[in-house]
């Protein structure tokens, strides 16, 4: 770790002195144009040509910078911990915490089998979850875009076709379903957005990942939505193929690059990616990669403030910030506005805020830098952490696991006591075996079929019996049932909201509230992510409005939109200002359901035609029954357009 706070002003100017020798070899620069898209690292922006005006002030820098991302990235090592703690129990591995057995640290699992026992485990964290999983999958739900200003409302509908058709393009509903399990899991859910290339499609489309939380630091702020976040950043580890793809345009550019990761390699990186996720995500340090043979960059946005010109030009009414440098073009521009009598360009200097981008290698030097290229000038990363309070986040897994282990050693002493009890053992008193047998042939012939057993009797003697005992007390079973329950109660998922059959008896309406009631317990995860998404969803807006400058005819809407919003403009799209919501979707079957029910009600009493119910219902052989009908309608217009005596004539 790299902690300037910690160096002797000698141990400083030695690191600042080694990094100016390296950056006098670096062929890069910097800029501020974003990349036109690489897969590789999802839309990270391209490779810059540095300029080397004040090295050791950006040498300082770099150092500095990695010192911070390293105090937020250890911040948040407790919230590694607990997560991967929270992943064992739901992956099944709940025996896996320390103890202290005679002065030595071992896992329960190591203690169990020390003393002889087995590690039984029942895993009952996982059906609430695939319950509240399966629950958000069924009741499906899309977003809707609005305009602020209602003469705008058919851009608007234009507008949730092209986001609808991003969303698809991404397969967001499985994305989401991830993400809420992730979110069930850690309390956290992070995309990070970008407008990259699509290997599969081979073309530039709004896109949006998600981004392992071991691998996210972020500096903590109090509000509950990250609005005070000032320094956010990412850990990547790239093969070397995928750093030159996205770094290097030219082959000394190549070079250079291949120089700062001398320990990498192409083949090797690709022969380490199949370790498994356990042992490569877990994000332990910032500086070294997981997996042998990779290249880490550290991906860092902070918010940086200067000192700049706040300008408003009165003749299209707009507010924008521009550099101290501009002041020059703008007094000329004043000064030919005044000479035409228009309004001149308002200004005043005003220090403000941007966010600033940052690609650095482990040893502080830089690979990428420049300004957000976004038109929302904010970094690319959508997250929720929840329930944030005191700055603390965690999931329903952690709410749960204090039950699962009474659950799990409860299974233990059952199987323990179970094997420790008598099963069927034989009582043979000694005056009962006569002089010419043995306790091998009483044996032998008791659980023989149709045996016979020659014994000595005499009067008061006790004859050879079968002994089970049942040395499981009844009252830990009810100690197992309680526990299942209050699992059942701390997870908020019911008997109800399993879908459980009811109690003989149970009315119809109290079943129904016991349902709804169920899902009240849920509600707050369920809304804090359906936030998460439509801030995503709005991102997602923004980078359509900014990257999609041509026409074009999207049809991937299905029946939903009228044909004129399938026609996107980008100059209609881009000066309006959206808003979004997420609305229950009409793609379910409950509510296809209803609707065709309605439909065929509306036919039946003649208010709608046929053609009419054909193009509103879900039914799967009314598109190919609309267009025979169309067809029909077609040559019945023209047979009688050829018996018309006047066509006849003609």
């Amino acid at each position: 770790m790299i902690d300037t706070t910690t160096l002797s002003k000698g141990q400083l100017a030695q690191l600042i002195s080694r990094q100016q020798q390296r950056d006098s070899q670096n062929p890069l620069r910097t800029d501020t144009e974003p990349c036109a898209g690489n897969a590789a690292t999802d839309g990270c922006p391209a490779h810059h040509h540095a300029s080397h005006t004040d090295e050791q002030t950006n040498s300082r820098r770099n150092l500095q910078l990695l010192a911070e991302a390293e105090q937020c990235f250890q911040s948040l090592a407790d919230f590694r911990q607990r997560r991967q703690r929270a992943v064992d129990y739901y992956r099944g591995r709940q025996w896996g915490d320390l103890v202290t057995e005679d002065g030595r640290q071992m896992t329960e699992d190591q203690y169990l089998r020390r003393e002889g026992r087995i590690p039984l485990k029942q895993n009952m964290i996982r059906p609430p979850l695939r319950n509240l999983i399966g629950q958000y999958r069924s009741n499906a739900t899309k977003p809707m875009v609005f305009a602020r200003n209602r003469t705008d409302q058919r851009t608007a509908e234009m507008m949730s076709v092209a986001l609808d058709a991003v969303l698809s393009q991404n397969n967001y509903a499985s994305r989401d379903a991830r993400q809420l399990e992730e979110f069930l899991i850690s309390g956290c859910c992070i995309y990070r957005t970008s407008y990259s290339m699509d290997d599969n499609r081979q073309h530039a489309l709004p896109k949006f990942r998600a981004v392992n939380p071991s691998r996210f630091f972020m500096r903590c702020g109090n509000d509950v939505c990250g609005d005070d976040v000032d320094l956010v950043g990412e850990v990547l580890d790239l093969s070397l193929d995928q750093l030159l793809a996205t770094y290097a345009h030219t082959t000394t550019e190549g070079e250079y690059l291949r120089s700062l990761y001398p320990d990498a390699d192409a083949a090797t990186g690709h022969e380490w990616s199949v370790q498994a996720p356990t042992a490569t995500l877990q994000g332990s340090d910032l500086l070294s990669p997981d997996q042998k043979g990779r290249c880490r960059v550290i991906e860092i946005w902070r918010k940086e403030g200067s000192w700049c010109l706040y300008c408003h030009d009165p003749l299209d009414g707009s507010y924008e910030l521009r550099t101290l440098d501009s002041q020059a073009w703008i007094t000329a521009e004043n000064c030919r506005r005044n000479q035409s009598g228009l309004p001149a360009i308002a200004l005043r200097q005003k220090y403000a805020t941007r966010w600033h981008c940052y690609h650095l290698t482990p040893a502080a030097q830089t690979i990428y830098e420049g300004y957000s290229p976004y038109q929302h000038a904010s970094h690319p990363f959508i997250f929720a952490f929840y329930p944030m309070v005191n700055g603390e986040c965690w999931g329903l897994v952690e709410d749960l696991i204090d039950q699962q282990k009474m659950i799990n050693r409860n299974m233990v002493m059952f199987d323990f006591m179970n094997s420790a009890s008598a099963k069927g053992v034989l009582l043979v008193p000694e005056d009962c075996i006569p002089d010419d047998g043995s306790l091998e042939e009483i044996a032998d012939e008791w659980t023989r079929y149709n045996g016979v057993i020659k014994i000595r009797t005499r009067t008061g003697a006790i004859i050879p019996q079968q002994i089970s005992s049942n040395a499981i007390n009844p009252g830990l079973s009810q100690m197992l049932q309680m526990q299942m329950n209050m699992m059942n109660d701390i997870g908020g998922v019911g008997n109800a909201a399993q879908g459980k059959a009811p109690a003989q008896g149970t009315p119809t309406s109290l079943y129904a509230m016991e349902h709804q009631n169920a899902t009240i317990n849920t509600l707050d995860y369920i809304d804090t992510f359906n936030h998460f998404v439509q801030q995503r969803d709005q991102r997602m807006i923004q980078l359509i409005q900014q990257y999609y400058t041509s026409s074009q005819y999207i049809n991937l809407a299905g029946r939903d939109y009228s044909e004129e919003a399938k026609h996107y403009d980008p100059q209609a799209a881009r000066d309006v200002d959206y808003m979004n919501s997420i609305v229950q979707s009409q793609d379910v079957p409950a509510f296809r359901s209803l609707m065709d029910n309605t439909l065929m009600q509306l036919l039946q009493n003649q208010q709608i035609t046929l053609q009419m119910f054909l193009e509103n219902c879900s039914l799967p052989y009314a598109d190919r029954l609309l267009q025979q009908l169309k067809a029909s309608k077609g040559n019945e217009q023209q047979h009688t357009n050829g018996d018309d005596p006047k066509n006849r004539e003609q």
